[in-house]
């Protein structure tokens, strides 16, 4: 009786999340906070004699297996806080340990090969074992040995092999479908949700998604009526659980552990946190807030040794952030394996599926179809951001306001208008534009006669011996 009660008072703590009557939740074992929780997004230090490191919860539970549902409770009891922490410590501690011990037994066993190379007429050996080197003492004179040990040493030994066997397993995954190997299990459960996107394909875009969670999600998110407004803004949504979500949002306010500085949302709040954690580069001393234009940006500012894994060609020394890219330019550009030259200019690709796609570019044949209208297209991502006109979605935020947009394109026009300001200036009379197209055009009318800004030669000249080029 006492099991039913508990389950059936979580089983109503939930639905009552569920339902938008209690917000304060525990993410793991579904017990109302009453107000003393802890965000998965805090950090905590960890500072033990095996590891020492600040660490998110929410990338405790990640490590742990707890997948990231950002529309289920992002809060943690204090209980359940502790537990997390002290689980992630023993899977640290499990690796700590394991790492430890194939290094002194392999260190053993390094030791023991010398053994091999000593006189037959050698009656003991003592083995001096250092960081460096290891030396060995022989003796003629024999000693008792305690059989027990030796019999423990080798058991040891024994156990050290099929550890080191078993990682080898581990690290030869292969997928079924299509045979490519990977150097862990995660890459691999990574790879194989990639084919089974086509498992779950959306009836009304284009898209398709690994499981039927995500696509149910996509489904009410994109494709359903949006009939519940905020009563904040003008947002509508088609759920009360992504309501909920909105409003946890933008509407509540966060305040920064680092500086106090109280914000409107916790969206704000994460647009703040960048600045925290602002990279900077070493070379140019350029500082970016996004974790991924910073790696593009050190890619071609020319940090070595930031990005270990460099793969350069042996014959012309060009140079490539990935395998695939290098094996490619060996393909097309050095005749290393078969490739596909297109038939009207003559360009080589390695894959059937690049050379469709630059085909296209010369038929201009529209056969991607809207089936909203009778819309036809050249291209796939012109079909999606087509979609996009009839859906509403935007998926392209604005990490410095709440605006987003249809495409990154956009979303960059808005950053160089509203936030970053114009940055092209004219030669000739310091104007400054966002585009370069508005530059051009505007350079242009500097050479019209029936323009206000029309320049003379004799202007060009005084310019010219004034020290501005063109």
């Amino acid at each position: 009786m006492e099991n039913t009660e508990v389950e059936d008072q979580i089983t109503l703590s939930a639905l009552k999340f569920v339902c938008g009557d209690n917000e304060y939740v525990c993410r793991l074992c579904l017990s109302p906070t009453n107000n003393r929780y802890v965000n998965i997004e805090d950090t905590v230090k960890l500072q033990t004699r095996y590891y020492e490191n600040s660490i998110s919860y929410q990338n405790m539970l990640a490590n742990l297996n707890v997948p990231e549902e950002p529309l289920l409770p992002q809060i943690l009891c204090k209980n359940c806080a502790k537990i997390t922490i002290n689980c992630y410590l023993f899977q640290q501690l499990r690796q700590f340990s394991m790492d430890k011990w194939v290094k002194v037994l392999q260190l053993l066993k390094n030791s023991l090969s010398q053994l091999d190379t000593l006189k037959t007429d050698t009656q003991t050996a003592f083995l001096i074992l250092n960081k460096t080197d290891n030396l060995v003492f022989t003796n003629h004179k024999s000693y008792e040995v305690k059989p027990k040990k030796v019999a423990i040493l080798k058991e040891i030994m024994r156990s050290c092999r099929k550890y080191i066997q078993a990682q080898q397993k581990l690290k030869e995954c292969i997928c079924n479908e299509c045979g490519e190997k990977f150097p862990t299990h995660f890459l691999l459960v990574k790879h194989i949700k990639a084919h089974n996107k086509t498992h779950n394909p959306c009836k009304e875009c284009p898209k398709s998604f690994s499981t039927p969670t995500q696509l149910q999600e996509h489904m009410e998110r994109v494709h359903y009526p949006k009939t519940l407004q905020c009563d904040k803004c003008s947002y509508m949504s088609s759920t009360l659980k992504i309501l909920k979500s909105h409003e946890n949002h933008y509407h509540i306010p966060a305040k920064c552990k680092l500086c106090n500085i109280e914000f409107l949302s916790r969206k704000a709040l994460r647009a703040h946190l960048d600045n925290h954690n602002a990279k900077i580069c070493s070379l140019c001393d350029k500082k970016f807030l996004n974790i991924h234009n910073f790696k593009v940006h050190i890619n071609r500012c020319g940090i070595t040794g930031y990005k270990p894994e460099r793969y350069v060609c042996d014959i012309c020394n060009k140079c490539y952030s990935s395998k695939n890219g290098l094996r490619s330019h060996l393909k097309t550009d050095h005749g290393f394996g078969k490739v596909l030259s297109c038939s009207w200019c003559n360009k080589k690709f390695d894959a059937i599926s690049r050379l469709k796609d630059h085909i296209v570019k010369h038929t201009k044949e529209r056969n991607f179809h809207c089936n909203l209208c009778d819309g036809q297209f050249v291209t796939y991502p012109a079909l999606v951001y087509h979609i996009r006109l009839h859906t509403g979605e935007r998926p392209f935020p604005c990490d410095l306001c709440d605006e987003s947009f249809l495409s990154a394109s956009r979303r960059m026009e808005h950053k160089k208008r509203k936030h970053i300001g114009p940055t092209k200036a004219c030669t000739l009379c310091h104007m400054k534009f966002i585009t370069s197209h508005q530059l051009s055009k505007h350079f242009q009318r500097h050479f019209n006669p029936n323009s206000k800004l029309f320049i003379t030669k004799a202007d060009l000249l005084e310019l010219r011996k004034a020290g501005k080029q063109l």
